[in-house]
């Protein structure tokens, strides 16, 4: 609904071989992005979700130098209260972190490359 073109479940060889499915990958004229949606209904599986996903950050952070400008962004689907301050403390290094309640701060980051997660009010 607001006009930015997205892929879905678009894979990207990490530098360890391993080969990542991404769950979203936007195009817009000034910028690229990967999406990695953190999503779960269990507080005890929330960490694992988390994991994986940094796993994945790592791996794939040398699309950076290869493919400027890309972002990377963690969108964390906050409906439920599962996720602890350490879990966005995980992802906040490697991606931008966004809060599917916050859907114009997302946007904000999707067009600009960054975002309101500066604030580090997890």
């Amino acid at each position: 609904e607001r006009a930015i073109p997205f892929e879905r479940d678009v894979t990207y060889p990490g530098r360890s071989g391993r080969t990542w499915t991404i769950d979203y990958q936007t195009h817009l004229p000034d910028r690229t992005s990967l999406i990695f949606l953190l999503a779960t209904g269990s507080r005890a599986a929330a960490r694992r979700v988390t994991e994986r996903v940094v796993a994945g950050l790592y791996d794939l952070s040398y699309l950076k130098a290869v493919r400027p400008p890309l972002s990377f962004i963690s969108l964390f689907d906050d409906r439920e209260d599962v996720w602890q301050n350490e879990d966005f403390q995980l992802v906040q290094e490697l991606s931008l972190i966004a809060r599917w309640s916050r859907p114009d701060e997302f946007e904000a980051m999707l067009r600009d490359g960054y975002g309101m997660n500066m604030r580090r009010d997890f």
